[in-house]
């Protein structure tokens, strides 16, 4: 009896670990990809075009585009749904709802021309899962806390001297990471208990190119990498029960496993139809398919494996800005979201499905040097039942219906070791002299530009002077809300 009550809940456990919580938030399996507000108002539509220091997370080439000194402060705010219906009647249970909140922290900063550094923080993999003790479920698990963190060191390189309009990036990520989780363990009316924790460290990387080819003016393009990550836990274990029945159960003691976080890769364009809007569409290959098994490695030495089959995935997302009264932004954003977890698999670890989510968020420049974004994603209700094919897997059968809120907030604070661009227009003059009429710029609050929204009888703005030698390409005037000083135009 020892082995396979140990196996089930180390399988469990490790389940946990992976899966969990973190599916309760959005993105396929137990990834969490609202990591910025403004991102998460364009549903994380930002690889082409990531405009602040969350750039380490989403592409860490775009960091070679910021000027000075940029910090980002954010978090977001977490309001997850589950319910499972048994597949031959009987009442709905729902998880108990919880409220969670994941930190981010960006710094980044200029050296040189060519060279810009960055640190960043946030929790990609996260939350917690609380099923009620009357729960099908309890005895796969009853609660599980997951924490991860990432702490990000990295490098942008503005290659633009050699290759206009090219950037590149990189970043090592390390990866701290916990787990708690309890589990019913039955015996008959009467009712024991296991609690597992670990602790594991990962080492991974991930790298990023963002190319605005100088004869596309109104074109962007980016490509972000991000390696496996493996987490090798180490724990314990400690099983609880009355004492005509913890004879029955394993002793407690030390369990280890090694689990792969999976590669990824990311690929955005996008396209400006008329100035202060664009529209962005990104797509996201995840390597879930290394995740086929599970092996334990149990006391004594005893090693056991549990069946996963997961798939690899690939996600849509659709993101769009559009810039107004000088220093607004609103955005919009859609979502398709497969998840990689077959039918046979599907159970109280991860009741995963197929995702539809929109968006929404806003953003404003309250001064040169001060920004603050919102975004809100609600992942639409879905449903979907266990796979019948086998009368053991899964154990349960029934319907899972999920859903959940995710709202960010971000504060982006700017120090300037440059002189901002300005931009003339000759055909009109400010009120009262004869000097060129500028505003902040509706992206942005870093980059002095003509006030369009506001003065439409502004002439057009002519065709940029060639180049003077030396002189790169920057960002174009609707771009990158703290971007390099570029030539003038």
């Amino acid at each position: 009896m020892k082995r396979p009550i140990l196996r089930a809940t180390l399988a469990v456990a490790v389940g946990v670990v992976l899966c969990a919580a973190p599916e309760r938030a959005r993105a396929s399996g137990f990834h969490i990809d609202e990591q910025d507000a403004r991102a998460t108002g364009r549903a994380g539509a930002v690889t082409a075009n990531p405009e602040n220091a969350s750039a380490i997370y989403y592409n860490p080439a775009g960091i070679a585009t910021l000027r000075g000194v940029q910090i980002q402060l954010g978090a977001s705010l977490i309001v997850p749904s589950a319910e499972f219906t048994p597949a031959r009647g009987g009442a709905a249970t729902a998880a108990k709802d919880e409220t969670f909140v994941l930190p981010q922290a960006y710094v980044t900063g200029r050296v040189s021309d060519l060279l810009a550094l960055g640190l960043g923080f946030n929790s990609p993999f996260g939350l917690a899962l609380d099923w009620p003790a009357t729960s099908p479920g309890r005895a796969s698990v009853r609660q599980a806390e997951l924490r991860t963190f990432f702490i990000t060191p990295a490098f942008g390189l503005e290659l633009s001297e050699w290759v206009p309009g090219l950037s590149f990036g990189a970043g090592l990520d390390l990866v701290p990471a916990s787990v708690r989780l309890t589990r019913d363990v039955p015996f008959g009316i009467d009712v024991g208990s296991v609690a597992l924790s670990g602790t594991a460290f990962g080492v991974g990387g991930r790298a990023g190119i963002l190319y605005r080819p100088p004869a596309l003016e109104k074109w962007s393009f980016g490509l972000n990498y991000r390696s496996p990550v493996a987490l090798d836990f180490e724990g314990d274990a400690d099983f609880d029960a009355a004492a005509p029945y913890r004879a029955s159960l394993p002793p407690d003691g030390p369990v280890a496993t090694s689990v792969t976080l999976p590669q990824m890769l990311v690929l955005g364009v996008m396209f400006e139809p008329i100035r202060a809007w664009e529209v962005e569409v990104d797509g996201t290959w995840r390597g879930w398919s290394s995740y086929d098994r599970l092996d334990i490695e149990l006391p004594g030495g005893q090693v056991t494996s549990s069946r996963k089959d997961w798939e690899d995935s690939f996600t849509v997302r659709v993101g769009t800005q559009y810039s107004f009264a000088e220093r607004w932004a609103a955005r919009l954003g859609f979502i398709w979201d497969q998840t990689p977890i077959p039918a046979s698999t599907l159970d109280f670890q991860l009741p995963d499905a197929d995702r539809i989510d929109v968006s929404a968020g806003i953003g404003a420049s309250i001064s040169k040097n001060l920004r603050v974004d919102l975004g809100a994603l609600y992942v639409l209700p879905q449903e979907r039942s266990t796979s019948n094919a086998d009368p053991a897997e899964p154990p349960v059968k029934g319907r899972f219906a999920i859903d959940a809120w995710v709202f960010g907030l971000s504060v982006g604070i700017q120090f300037d070791t440059a002189e901002p661009d300005t931009y003339a227009y000759p055909t009109a003059a400010a009120p009262g002299g004869s000097a060129p009429l500028t505003s902040l710029d509706p992206a942005g609050p870093t980059r002095a530009s003509p006030p369009w929204s506001a003065q439409p009888a502004l002439a057009p703005r002519p065709q940029p002077e060639p180049r003077e030698a030396g002189c790169r390409r920057g960002p174009r005037a609707r771009a990158l809300t703290h971007a390099l000083p570029s030539c003038r135009e």
